[in-house]
């Protein structure tokens, strides 16, 4: 109990919240760590550095003092549209950022025009909508940005020109992007339907946004190989950017990929003899997570993961070590948790690890 306890006290100077101390011994025997991309091994500080429309390229230099090219500014407005005017999401806050630095001296989008309703993101329809009221331009301005898949769905874009915009998005997303896909549409009448997807929206490009990794993952992969725990990257991103981050931070064989539509056409039988071989789960949605945990524990693996929404509580129940994060996670997820990590870092779990098996040793 001593030695729990004072390993509880240290690992909090070390920014990793013990919320039951009996799990500082499961901790050392952690065989895999199953982390998000996004904040855990990057650091959450998004810059938006290209955007496409279908016959251009855009790439945002670091520094302008140049107005944005007349063809990217009706994609930088939609894209800006279609993000609140006061966002906290990285991303928003990455495309409002690029805002303000390429509108000087024109109009910024969305002045004289009021937020009228949202459609929020969902599992059926992973894509915001927003909706303005513009009474210069005579009804509703209507704006949408999500992934490819779900842009192109609204736009009911098929054939040739999907599979063209979806070789710009594999090109953007192969750079480490993450690809979110822009579409507007306008309306005149005054009732609002209930599902976004009765718009007759237009497609207007692709932005790109990026992540940089954390510089401390690449060395905490390399000890937790080392120590011989497996890492397995868990993200709702399009396969080629969670690839490409991968290879930036020393993931290895990071090409084997399985993607949520795939794990949901699986059986739970099926998926545990599927994961061993598996480095990165992309495309997955957060309720997905207790499925692999529990082909992973069926597998004989002691699975550490980590989560940070509401969602995530059920795997983060599940899994012999939950881990939730402290600046961006919910109540819900810490509450489901064991521990809590206070700077949201990866390396921190590999130190949390590394003073559990000291502790076991002790």
């Amino acid at each position: 109990t001593v030695f729990l306890a004072l390993g509880a006290w240290r690992m909090s100077k070390k920014n990793v919240l013990a919320r039951r101390v009996p799990v500082l011994e499961t901790l050392g025997e952690a065989t895999i760590l199953c982390v998000d991309k996004t904040g855990t091994l990057t650091e959450n500080k998004m810059v938006l550095r290209e955007l496409r429309t279908i016959t251009e390229i855009y790439s945002v230099p670091e520094e302008s003092h140049e107005a944005l090219p007349q063809g990217f500014r009706e994609l930088a407005k939609y894209a800006i549209l279609a993000s609140p005017k006061d966002p906290f999401d990285p991303m928003e806050k990455a495309i409002h950022s690029f805002g303000a630095q390429f509108f000087k001296g024109i109009e910024y989008p969305g002045d004289g025009t009021i937020p009228v309703k949202e459609y929020p993101l969902s599992p059926a329809l992973l894509a915001v909508t927003n909706v303005w009221l513009s009474p210069n331009a005579g009804g509703y301005t209507i704006a949408a940005k999500g992934a490819l898949e779900a842009i192109a769905g609204l736009c009911r874009i098929d054939g040739e020109k999907l599979v063209t915009l979806t070789a710009l998005a594999k090109d953007m997303s192969g750079k480490g992007l993450r690809v979110l896909g822009v579409a507007a549409a306008h309306q005149s009448s005054a009732t609002l339907p209930n599902d976004p997807q009765e718009f007759t929206f237009q497609f207007i490009g692709l932005v790109g946004l990026y992540d940089p990794p954390r510089k401390s993952v690449a060395a905490a992969i390399k000890e937790c190989y080392g120590a011989g725990i497996r890492v397995m990257m868990i993200t709702g991103d399009f396969p080629p950017t969670a690839i490409a981050i991968a290879r930036q931070i020393g993931l290895h064989d990071p090409s084997s990929v399985i993607t949520g539509a795939e794990l949901a056409e699986l059986s739970s039988t099926e998926i545990a003899a599927r994961l061993p071989k598996v480095t990165i789960c992309a495309r997955v949605l957060p309720e997905q997570k207790l499925s692999i945990v529990k082909a992973l524990q069926q597998s004989g693996e002691i699975v550490a993961m980590t989560g940070d929404g509401v969602n995530d509580a059920p795997a983060l129940k599940a899994a012999d070590i939950g881990i939730s994060m402290g600046s961006r996670g919910t109540d819900v997820a810490r509450e489901a948790s064991s521990l809590v990590l206070l700077d949201d870092n990866f390396a921190s779990i590999v130190e949390a690890i590394r003073n559990g098996r000291k502790m076991f040793d002790n």
